[in-house]
Formats: structure tokens, sequence, C-alpha cells
């Protein structure tokens, strides 16, 4: 079975097999929560983990909650097309395969869902306090840690398989307004170890996406909203004009709605908002 998955892999798409092979494989019967029984690869050097994820995870064979994970990524990607780049074994790496039918109208929770995911993760390293940046960013103390870019596969209306990439810097900071574990904490976790913390939290939480408990999930992730209800100033994308006002809520669509100083409400959808 194992020689089988990545033979189809590598003919596939001709994607090269630099890694070392196969953490945590089971043959045994798999529970849709019990995600350590998935498969683990972990490769010194990929393309992007999402992209050796999305090849795989169209295999019927391909076990909900298998992750890929890399050292290095060279063309790693987060939201609103930016790159995503780390130097070799700074940071998590990792793609986890999740396969549970959303309807589109609430595909934006599994953004949210995600979210509350990792930074339930995340507390398990750092004591700090965590929020959510709109649409997904991690942030630790105001400054940025890591990041999340979902990308879902779809036939018509039937969610086929979603792919949860994630980004958390572990000894190194890109950017003045950016952070990592060392920074927050003397012990950095391996990526193993962080990949086990984040499938235990998947096991514990996704019965919030198997029932269907949006309100809860709104609950959550509104509890780690950054700068809720808090006045900041924005930029609006399409005509510069600069106005201040204060984060209320995020929709079940993923947009935005931010009140005015004169108690007016705007909402506005990924790239349409700068955060000043």
């Amino acid at each position: 079975y194992r020689f089988f998955l990545h033979f189809l892999i590598f003919c596939s798409k001709g994607i090269p097999l630099r890694r070392n092979f196969v953490v945590n494989f089971k043959f045994s019967a798999v529970k849709e929560s019990s995600f350590e029984q998935a498969p683990h690869y972990h490769f010194n050097l990929l393309d992007s983990t999402n992209n050796y994820a999305s090849t795989i995870a169209k295999l019927p064979e391909t076990l909900n909650g298998t992750a890929i994970t890399a050292d290095f990524q060279e063309n790693g990607r987060g939201q609103r097309d930016n790159r995503w780049l780390a130097p070799t074994g700074s940071a998590f790496l990792g793609t986890l395969i999740l396969k549970i039918n959303i309807h589109p109208e609430n595909i934006f929770f599994l953004s949210k869902w995600c979210a509350i995911l990792v930074s339930s993760t995340l507390k398990t390293f750092v004591e700090q306090e965590i929020n959510i940046k709109w649409p997904n960013d991690v942030f630790v103390e105001g400054k940025k840690i890591g990041g999340i870019l979902i990308e879902n596969t779809w036939s018509e209306n039937q969610l086929l398989h979603s792919l949860l990439g994630i980004g958390i810097n572990f000894t190194s900071s890109p950017s003045e307004n950016a952070t990592n574990i060392s920074q927050l904490n003397a012990n950095v976790p391996s990526t193993q170890e962080f990949l086990h913390s984040l499938r235990l939290k998947m096991s514990e939480l996704f019965f919030l996406l198997e029932e269907n408990r949006f309100d809860e999930i709104d609950e959550r992730y509104h509890s780690t909203l950054f700068q809720k209800n808090e006045t900041r100033h924005y930029t609006i994308a399409q005509n510069q004009e600069t106005f201040s006002g204060k984060i209320i809520r995020v929709e079940a669509d993923g947009k935005i709605i931010i009140e005015k100083d004169d108690q007016s409400l705007l909402g506005f959808y990924m790239k349409e908002i700068i955060f000043i």
C-alpha cells in the first residue's frame, strides 16, 4: 500500500521524493476523530506542502488527517498570494488533509475552526495572549507568529477535501512585526511535537464541524479576534480612503464588519481593507 501510494504520486506529478519517510503509519481502521492514526509524511525539501497534499488528497486511500510537513518549502505561499519563506528547520511548515462535507454557504466556518485549532495548539507552547487577525493570521502579543492557508476542492456543491496549510515561526521572524516561539518560550517544539499537539486538538475540536455547531465556532473565533471592539485606523483598498472604526464581527461568508465613528457599518472581504 505504502509503495503503491507513493508510486502514484511520483508518476502523476513527478514530485521529488526527498524525505524522511513515514511516521505514525498504521493500517488499522481509523475513526473520523482519530487523526493521530493517519500517516505523516515528512520531507527535507518540497515546493509546497499544499501542492504535495493536493496530489495525494484525491486518492481514495488517503486517510482523514494525513499530514505532510517539510523542513523547507521552495514555493510556500500564504493568504493573498503572498510567499511564505522560512529558513530551513526554523518553522512548522505543514498541511493537514481534511475530509468532511460542509455546505458551500458554511465554508468560512472551516476557516474559523482552523483558526481556533491553531491558536489552541499554540497555547500548549506559549503563555502569552494569542489572537486571530482576520482572516487567518495568528498573532501573539500584537505580532504575527504564523498563518493559515486553506484550499478546498469541490465537485459542484460537494466538498471533496480541504487542505489546511499551516505555518508557525519556531526560531525565526521574517519581519519586525513578527515573532517566534523561541522569543516567547525557551522550549521550542520539534515539527513532530507540534504536529502531535495539533492532531490531538483536531480530535478534540472535530465535533464542532461534524455536528455543525457553527454558533460555538463563531463564539470561540470572535473571543480571540484581533482588535475586536478596539478603535483603529483602516484604509479602503479601492479608493485609499482612511477611516477609524472598530471590528464588530466576521460574518458566515467571511465578510468583516467594521463600525465607523458615526456608528455606520461597513463590510469588507479579503483584499478590500488594509489594517494600518
